[in-house]
């Protein structure tokens, strides 16, 4: 069944033509909606309101809930200080052609749009795919997909889908998966992630959150996930953290992610803290980050870190990127790698066939590559292009006997 909704409609109305349309996101909220159903706003129309999904609504893959629009251009979800959409134990949902509007970071209290999983006994939702629409101005996430198990298990979402996205002046992140991070058991929140074609920038961060914020796109607790084609930038700016920063693209904890042909630059920090373009990690692993354009960001280029308490990192692969005019403010390299040497450190690294260039900032020392760090094993650093203006150190931490250099062709201009 198809329902309409207009401003010059009526509550009253059957809904079910564009003849007789609701009018309110409140007539909405009171159904419960079935699979196969689809919930369509009239284009280039603002509603005020915060759509709830129905407990009733079920979890499906061969049939869904679509919210849309019908006619001409986008629909309007005017949120206020709310969430745009909220949806709690529900999958199968599909949003398409509407944009959510909030009040802006310092004055709404949620997300653009939400999904959250509480579910006991590790029980998964399936299905939820996110396409064209335009999310800004809400406090924390442009778009959340998160698990909160009851019960320390891996709860989670799977089969998520979310393409050509605008998400844009938000506070805390632009896309945001997290799920449950339990570094004493194997297990993952998440999987079958899909994030592509998206435009994700000026997520600003949070002041005063106390942990990082103002990231473009992260995923946490996440098996199995390709983020490709995406353009990511302008962001972290208010973060204050000095614990840990923002980054344009990056993954924690989480294994098999692949990070292909996306832009990452002009990402910021206000903090000692990250403001890098692409980042692996603590605990990632058997994941790849290429053909990927990271420059004129604040920290890395592509950042390696393993923190306090993460899983094991291993069995990662950098290849066939480039890095221009990164480590922008305080001592980041293009290529930077961390580690506290937690749960083995970062071990079984192969970084090769990456063009780095490196030049002098008037905040920063930068590096073409940093491998200083300590509690770095096996790390493989084959036939990469390195450049420099002659200013900046092209390899910090070349007689680390962890990292092996082979092939390399430096230059300096």
């Amino acid at each position: 069944m198809d329902y309409y909704i207009s401003p010059f409609g009526k509550d009253s109305n059957s809904g079910i033509s564009q003849n007789h349309p609701w009018q309110s996101i409140k007539r909405v909220n009171a159904t419960q909606f079935l699979p196969g159903d689809s919930v369509l706003f009239q284009g280039n129309q603002t509603f005020k309101g915060n759509l709830t999904l129905s407990v009733a609504d079920k979890d499906t893959v061969d049939q869904h809930v679509t919210f849309g629009s019908y006619g001409d251009g986008n629909a309007i979800i005017d949120a206020g200080i709310g969430a745009g959409l909220y949806a709690k134990n529900i999958g199968s949902v599909r949003i398409v052609d509407l944009n959510f509007v909030g009040t802006g970071a310092e004055q709404n209290t949620s997300s653009g749009i939400s999904f959250v999983n509480t579910l006991p006994e590790s029980r998964k939702l399936k299905y939820i795919h996110i396409e064209n629409v335009n999310i800004g101005g809400f406090r924390y996430a442009g778009v959340s997909i998160a698990a909160q198990p009851v019960d320390d298990g891996w709860c989670g979402f799977n089969q998520v889908k979310i393409t050509h996205a605008v998400v844009h002046d938000n506070g805390d992140a632009g896309i945001n998966l997290i799920g449950n991070w339990n570094p004493e058991e194997t297990g993952y929140s998440h999987s079958d992630i899909y994030i592509g074609k998206c435009r994700v920038f000026k997520n600003f961060g949070i002041p005063g959150k106390g942990s990082h914020s103002g990231n473009g796109i992260v995923l946490g607790q996440v098996d199995g996930a390709t983020i490709e084609h995406c353009v990511v930038y302008e962001n972290g700016v208010l973060n204050d953290c000095d614990v840990g920063g923002p980054i344009g693209i990056w993954t924690w904890d989480s294994n098999r992610v692949l990070i292909q042909m996306n832009e990452s630059h002009h990402n910021r920090t206000s903090s000692n803290k990250d403001g890098g373009g692409f980042d692996l990690d603590g605990g990632v692993r058997n994941s790849i980050v290429q053909y990927n354009y990271s420059h004129d960001n604040d920290g890395a280029g592509f950042l390696l870190a393993q923190f306090d308490g993460a899983k094991s990192f291993h069995n990662n692969v950098i290849r066939y990127n480039l890095s221009e005019n990164n480590g922008q403010r305080n001592t980041y390299g293009g290529v930077h790698l961390w580690s506290t040497g937690s749960n083995g450190g970062i071990r079984n690294t192969t970084i090769y066939q990456n063009t780095i260039i490196s030049s002098k900032s008037t905040n920063a020392n930068p590096a073409a590559v940093d491998c200083m760090t300590d509690g770095i094993y096996n790390i493989r650093f084959y036939n990469n292009t390195i450049k420099t203006d002659g200013r900046t150190d092209i390899i910090r931490g070349e007689d680390n006997s962890e990292v092996i250099f082979k092939g390399n062709s430096c230059s300096t201009e």
